[in-house]
């Protein structure tokens, strides 16, 4: 029991450390951009939109971008 008990212990400090391996390639990977007031506030708005059900026409959307 004390042998299961070890190889246990190694396995979780072994995930652990893999954890923090992954969380630093992430990083290394994927840097984070700082966003302004107005796009935050964009993006709080499109969420907010989302989880009303509202919906556009694409038309519209890609005209509102000048696309």
């Amino acid at each position: 029991m004390a042998q299961a008990k070890a190889s246990l212990n190694s396995i979780y400090a072994e995930i652990k450390s893999l954890r923090r391996e992954v969380e630093l390639i992430r990083t290394a990977l994927i840097p984070e951009e700082e966003i302004s007031n107005e796009e935050r506030a964009e993006i709080h708005e499109i969420r907010e939109k989302v989880k009303r059900g509202e919906r556009i026409r694409l038309d519209d959307a890609l005209a509102e971008l000048n696309v």
